[in-house]
């Protein structure tokens, strides 16, 4: 069959969902590796596949000349909260010009399945979804009517919703993703040296309890599923072989790229022997490459010493607060001063470490709170750091929490993909803690910490040609204004 996925037009050039985590709009373009996984599942299947990405600059004539003018089966969109609205417009012109068929995957319409059945030839791949789509579309193709595992639907006009496909158990067991449909060819990441770079990802899932946290969409959605019939619990993590890992690392040095973002929630899972193994290949590939880790999880020498080794440049860092009440409230697991140890010790190393804040994650948070921990990381040797407001997320325990005590804001809290703006735009506000505090506090840091002299001279340094500069200022335009 010819299937086409679909990222329609933002509604804004500045307000393009960012798809990959799904929390946010785009600082700056990733590729889209939920689609490229399912499209890659596709492939293997036999099946004819395109990635139509119309978020560089095409207006919604664009995407409307592609559906007019092709003879596509099925439609497929990776759907997230912020891109509810866009992605149902352009599935409605869709049904209303062509007699394919649409298939909606990814979080938002895995939590919320009736919001995207618009009509009986739409249905929803919920959780983790590559074979639940190419099951799903096997259907179409012989034209058999049974409901396949993990797919939402209407019949007669009722909703109809078959027993969960679970977890995908064997990760190994998923092709490399189709980089080759990705027109962008890579995207930019301010943490690599050399442009293009891409994703990947070595395991998903997370175990750890941080109530306010959402993870990567392919997780997110694997959590809402598992979660839904499980009696609320997390799903368990899987890992790739490190055999796997580094034929992927491979497959995308050969393919051009020169650098790897890591997008796993939590790098560092399977143990020391696991993780010094995918270390001692990667280092044989040569590619540059960065990832997500724990504070706690980070300071063991002889892992950073292997890191480091195999090309590590960067590890983004999920710190939150450098205020212990705060971090126990908002249940990280992490002491400060292992936060301190972390950084510390990645710098020794020569791997950059990058701090991710979120203010008002705690009512607990106050101005001094925040002082404290602006003051201490803008003194830090830390050349990246993204201070942001924490929104409680539909499906989030912060969410639930949050609705019950009164901290949410009215109504923006039920209009998330209209208003949220985690950078500058506070969902929460608390008695001695207030929205406008937030809005204030993190442009404060942000700007205080990025427009240090002494950050600003790195940033020139580091920008090795025109359009690696252009791409720094147009991303320190959107942290900082």
């Amino acid at each position: 069959m010819k299937v086409c996925f679909v990222v329609p037009p933002p509604k804004t050039k500045d307000r393009t969902p960012e798809r990959v985590y799904g929390c946010t709009f785009t600082y700056y373009r990733q590729p889209e590796l939920p689609i490229l996984y399912a499209a890659a599942v596709l492939e293997n299947d036999g099946h004819t596949v395109e990635l139509h990405d119309y978020t560089n600059g095409e207006a919604w004539s664009d995407f409307h000349k592609t559906v007019d003018s092709d003879d596509f089966d099925v439609y497929v969109f990776h759907t997230v909260l912020l891109a509810e609205s866009i992605d149902v417009k352009a599935a409605r012109y869709i049904l209303d010009k062509t007699r394919a068929r649409i298939i909606f995957f990814g979080p938002q319409p895995t939590k919320e399945p009736s919001s995207f059945l618009l009509d009986e030839r739409c249905f929803v791949a919920r959780g983790e979804a590559e074979f639940v789509i190419r099951d799903l579309i096997e259907t179409f193709k012989t034209g058999a009517d049974s409901l396949v595992k993990g797919v939402s639907c209407l019949k007669e006009g009722q909703m109809v919703e078959a027993e969960t496909y679970g977890i995908i158990e064997d990760l190994d067991s998923l092709p490399i993703p189709a980089r080759h449909l990705d027109e962008l060819h890579g995207a930019f990441n301010p943490k690599l040296p050399d442009e293009p770079v891409t994703l990947a990802l070595t395991s998903r899932g997370c175990s750890f309890k941080c109530y306010y946290c959402v993870p990567n969409a392919i997780s997110w959605a694997r959590e809402i599923e598992w979660k839904r019939f499980h009696d609320g619990k997390k799903p368990p993590v899987r890992l790739r072989s490190p055999e796997s890992v580094a034929a992927e690392f491979e497959a995308i040095r050969d393919e051009g790229y020169r650098g790897v973002s890591i997008g796993d929630d939590m790098f560092l899972y399977g143990g020391k022997k696991r993780i010094i193994e995918i270390c001692r290949r990667l280092e044989k590939v040569g590619l540059p490459f960065g990832m997500l880790a724990r504070c706690d999880m980070i300071l063991d020498e002889e892992v950073v010493e292997a890191l480091a080794a195999a090309g590590c440049r960067y590890v983004d860092l999920g710190i939150e607060s450098m205020d212990q009440a705060v971090l126990d409230d908002i249940k990280k697991g992490v002491k400060v001063e292992e936060i301190r140890e972390a950084i510390a010790l990645l710098c020794k190393h020569g791997i950059e470490p990058k701090a991710n804040i979120l203010l008002g994650a705690s009512p607990l948070e106050t101005r001094d709170t925040i002082d404290h921990t602006v003051k201490e990381l803008s003194s830090s040797p830390l050349n990246y750091c993204m201070f942001s407001i924490a929104t409680p997320f539909p499906g989030t325990e912060f969410y639930r929490i949050a609705k019950k005590e009164g901290w949410t804001v009215e109504p923006e809290i039920n209009d998330l993909e209209k208003n949220l703006s985690p950078t500058d735009k506070a969902l929460v506000s608390y008695p001695n803690l207030t929205k406008e505090d937030l809005e204030k506090a993190v442009k404060r840091a942000n700007r205080g910490f990025y427009l240090a002299p002494k950050r600003l001279w790195f940033y020139l340094r580091r920008a090795t040609s025109l359009s690696t500069l252009k791409s720094y200022i147009k991303t320190g335009w959107k942290v900082t204004r």
